[in-house]
């Protein structure tokens, strides 16, 4: 899985925290995490893996949104060399369920942005339901959502595992993809 532990959590190992609200999510997420990544793709893209760090840090403009940076090497089947990796994404802690956004995406430029007062384009990417699991019961250390994109369905998963550590797992399928990010 897409493993993610953090390097400046000051809370003592332990029991995952429950997400029941926004600020809760928050000051989880607050910091900076080293992740660990595999791909594995039969349509749409490659096999592979990927080594680095990603940051969630406040907005200036607002402490209840947090922006995600992740940064990495990666190594995929059939390259020589390794690559490096960048990713961004912007969490909505003020809404709950929280939302996630996406970061200046070119291909979202014309809806408007969700978060105008940032310094960036915000547009929606998904939402993540803590507290109630795939058979609707309560689940407060964990999320499922789905995003469709174009033709391929997404499905996700964000499970808090401690007090310092949580998985962020995907499968694609459809026309175009099929594989996973885990």
């Amino acid at each position: 899985p897409t493993a993610a532990s953090s390097d400046t959590q000051a809370m003592a190992s332990g029991a995952a925290p429950r997400l029941v609200n926004g600020e809760v999510v928050r000051s989880f997420l607050l910091g900076r995490w080293s992740i660990s990544k595999t791909f594995d793709y039969r349509l749409g893209g490659g096999k592979g893996s990927l080594e680095g760090i990603a940051t969630f840090t406040e907005t200036p403009q607002r402490q209840d949104v947090l922006m995600y940076e992740e940064r990495g090497t990666m190594h995929l089947e059939g390259l020589d060399k390794p690559v490096e990796a960048y990713r961004k994404y912007c969490f909505n802690t003020a809404r709950w369920p929280v939302e996630v956004y996406f970061v200046d995406d070119p291909t979202k430029k014309h809806i408007p942005s969700l978060l105008p007062e940032l310094d960036c384009h915000t547009s929606f990417f998904v939402p993540l339901p803590f507290g109630v699991d795939a058979a609707g019961q309560g689940n407060t250390t964990g999320s499922r959502f789905e995003h469709l994109c174009v033709e391929d369905l997404y499905t996700g998963n964000l499970r808090v595992q401690g007090t310092d550590s949580f998985e962020w797992n995907w499968t694609v399928v459809g026309p175009n993809k099929d594989g996973g990010i885990a």
